[in-house]
């Protein structure tokens, strides 16, 4: 049996990619929620490894429970995974192993970035319809109908929020990840074997260091929406995405939802208008008892 081609091996990458994120489609919607400061349930007293005692949320599992049966809007990763091509460039010399690299990764930028860009619209009725949950609104119940919902109470920019964040953050990823793979496997392994699994862990390494915009751009899809998770008393009305930086900053809020069992209670999570934080009412921590 012939060896797979090479666009024959592209189709089995997407179809895998495909089918994990159909898998992992609870725990990213889970992940949004926990992004945008939706708790419903109490932080518990517990100790750390060093014998501290500190407060920390229910496991993303636990979280999950309480979502299931609304769970619904697959939400897609936008950061895809990118082949390291390094090992097969044992005739090139130093030089033309780096300029090929800022080529690849430059050429990657912007196929990122257009893709960003397209899928924004549909990245922001994603998130949208999984912070309905929250107050079970009502308004994005399908495609067409979030279109005509955005539309009309915010025109084309609605569609377009936390575009930059986002896109910062992918590019942010990339170009950090594949300097620092070029890097290591230049300098530091010579190993084959081991350099392609030194390469999935700095990729991984890149998304931890960005992850706060992460967080950035799904709270600036939210904010501002009229939906009760992108209000206040849950979430102030942000004017731009650096003051939502900040804000989240301010509350040690930039890394919510980047862990999915130790999560460590860090702050409050419901604000006033102006973005100070309120202390939480039991109406404001309870689950509506009606799912649909």
């Amino acid at each position: 049996m012939p060896p797979p081609t090479s666009e024959e091996h592209n189709w089995m990458h997407v179809i895998v990619r495909v089918g994990l994120n159909a898998c992992t489609h609870p725990i990213e919607y889970a992940k949004v929620l926990i992004q945008i400061g939706h708790e419903p349930l109490p932080p518990y007293k517990s100790r750390t490894i060093l014998g501290k005692e500190k407060l920390f949320y229910p496991s993303i599992f636990s979280y999950y429970l309480q979502i299931a049966p609304c769970s619904r809007s697959l939400h897609a990763p936008d950061r895809s995974m990118f082949q390291n091509d390094e090992a097969s460039s044992d005739d090139l010399n130093l030089q033309e192993r780096t300029e090929r690299c800022l080529r690849r990764t430059a050429r990657e930028t912007a196929g990122r970035c257009a893709a960003i860009i397209a899928s924004q619209p549909l990245h922001v009725i994603a998130v949208r319809t999984m912070a309905e949950f929250v107050g079970h609104d009502g308004q994005y119940t399908s495609v067409v109908g979030s279109v005509v919902v955005i539309y009309r109470e915010e025109g084309v920019a609605g569609f377009f929020a936390g575009l930059v964040p986002r896109l910062v953050c992918d590019v942010g990823c990339l170009w950090l990840a594949n300097a620092l793979i070029h890097i290591v496997n230049n300098f530091v392994i010579e190993d084959k074997d081991l350099q392609s699994y030194v390469g999935a862990s700095i990729k991984f390494l890149a998304g931890s260091l960005w992850y706060p915009l992460q967080v950035v751009s799904s709270c600036m899809a939210v904010s501002g929406s009229g939906l009760v998770a992108g209000s206040p008393p849950r979430m102030p009305e942000y004017k731009s995405w650096q003051e939502c930086y900040r804000h989240l900053k301010s509350m040690k809020a930039l890394k919510r939802g980047g862990t999915l069992l130790w999560r460590a209670y860090t702050g409050p999570t419901f604000f006033s208008a102006s973005g100070a934080p309120l202390l939480p009412r039991v109406d404001m921590l309870s689950v509506p008892s009606k799912l649909h």
